[in-house]
């Protein structure tokens, strides 16, 4: 199934061809008839093979397409807002090479879910000769608009310059354009690698949380005595965080030290209302703790940018961050916004006078044992079944299954792509924690054996 929560993705070709997006593209364009359409790709081979037939696809059914060539999915974000109707990326985000998909939101920034609202008006159309001859003949340049003046001076006015030595890993990906314009000027002592776009994705995968895609930036940030090491996935609404032993860091402590800051010079503004700090539910326990200590009032959310973003516009927050590195602004329209998150770690690094590790340090109160992946026949079953083993702690169904006891925590939920289970636990200390996970996996064992599901 291609139709997501947040966003279509599938192997190009092979789940996503040529007449699935022409397909698309007239689905769309018949809503969208005579409304403003922006429309984008990542670098990738299949997005780059597949934007004319769904731009295509759009103007046959009578919608106005602007086209603005390989972006990132915040420059696409920071071109609708306001400006047009929809705006469309053809992106698979941190996925391998040989994936493709659409990402979508309203002029609001708001995203569009697939399975709920575009699935449902879909339809096959036939894409014949005749009309392929007139797709590979779209001539693109002619829908051509720069988005991208606005973007790169909004950062370049509102980012502090740095002296710090940073080293950024591009990924190949889309920010290898126009974003690493914007950090070039930023920064007047950096390394970057992997700084040019490439589909292929040849120094590695895209992915901005598997260990495998960390180690040319790891590397770079200790043989070269880096203050701080910056990653992107591929379509840059995600950024990952080196610190200068090159040490990664998690995205709780993250949202944790960049709620800090902002709520600090919130406060020193004057701003006395109250200001909302939004977190995702696998999130540590120090999250809400700092939120509160510096005058914030915490949220906390499902996961996902579907329902944060929505969230965000719902009680006005000031700022979201999740525990997989999606950092949203309401400065810029309450979107991600890997850049501005970049611009907060520094700032309070250069302020404080402290490194990220000990930045860092300071928040790691608690032991956190990260996304534990659990293949299951049935999480109905299972979820139902832990229910019952903790019914005499704390539970919450906010996302999955959230189980709140004395001195542990832990967070279970469905994947929404694959027959898995994904759990966040986290303890007061390290044994603790590590008790915990095995009790929590031995029993998901033992449920999968007994009921043979």
């Amino acid at each position: 199934m291609v139709f997501k929560a947040y966003d279509i993705r599938g192997l190009y070709q092979k789940e996503l061809d040529e007449d699935f997006a022409y397909s698309l593209g007239r689905s769309l364009g018949n809503k969208y008839s005579g409304k403003k359409i922006l429309v984008g790709n990542d670098v990738r081979i299949g997005s780059n093979k597949l934007v004319k037939p769904f731009i295509y696809g759009l103007l046959e059914e009578g919608a106005n397409v602007d086209y603005s060539g390989e972006i990132s999915t915040p420059l696409m974000y920071f071109g609708t807002k306001n400006n047009y109707d929809l705006g469309v990326i053809l992106t698979a985000s941190h996925n391998p090479p040989e994936y493709t998909g659409f990402k979508m939101c309203d002029i609001n920034c708001i995203p569009i879910s697939p399975i709920n609202e575009i699935k449902k008006i879909f339809k096959r159309y036939n894409l014949d000769e005749e009309t392929k001859k007139d797709i590979d003949n779209l001539d693109l340049k002619s829908m051509f608009v720069d988005i991208s003046k606005k973007y790169i001076d909004f950062y370049l006015n509102r980012c502090s310059k740095s002296d710090i030595l940073i080293a950024v890993d591009f990924a190949n990906g889309s920010t290898s354009i126009y974003e690493k314009e914007i950090l070039d000027k930023l920064f007047k002592n950096k390394i970057f690698i992997n700084d040019y776009p490439d589909g292929n994705f040849p120094a590695h995968n895209p992915d901005t949380l598997k260990r495998e895609c960390l180690e040319d930036i790891i590397k770079t940030v200790k043989n070269n005595n880096c203050d701080i090491g910056v990653i992107f996935d591929g379509d840059g609404d995600r950024i990952g965080i080196i610190d200068e032993k090159g040490n990664v860091l998690q995205g709780d402590i993250l949202t944790a030290i960049i709620a800090m800051d902002i709520l600090k010079k919130k406060k020193n503004d004057g701003f006395n209302d109250d200001i909302k700090i939004i977190y995702d539910l696998r999130c540590s326990k120090i999250v809400p703790e700092i939120i509160e200590k510096y005058g914030g009032i915490p949220i906390k959310t499902r996961v996902g940018h579907y329902f944060i973003k929505k969230l965000m516009h719902e009680v006005d927050g000031e700022f979201a961050g999740e525990l997989s590195n999606h950092f949203y602004f309401k400065e810029i329209g309450y979107f991600e916004s890997p850049i501005l998150a970049l611009n907060y770690l520094i700032n309070i690094m250069e302020e404080t006078g402290k490194t990220l590790s000990q930045l860092s340090s300071e928040l790691k109160k608690y032991y956190h044992s990260g996304e534990i992946n659990f293949k299951v026949s049935n999480q109905k079953l299972i979820l139902e079944k832990l229910k019952e083993k903790y019914s005499n702690c704390k539970i919450e169904e906010l996302d999955g299954l959230s189980v709140y006891c004395d001195n542990w925590w832990f967070n279970i939920r469905p994947s929404n792509t694959e027959p898995l289970l994904r759990l966040n636990l986290e303890g007061d200390t390290e044994e603790l924690m590590k008790e915990k996970v095995e009790e929590v996996k031995k029993f998901i064992e033992e449920i999968e054996k007994e009921f043979n599901v």
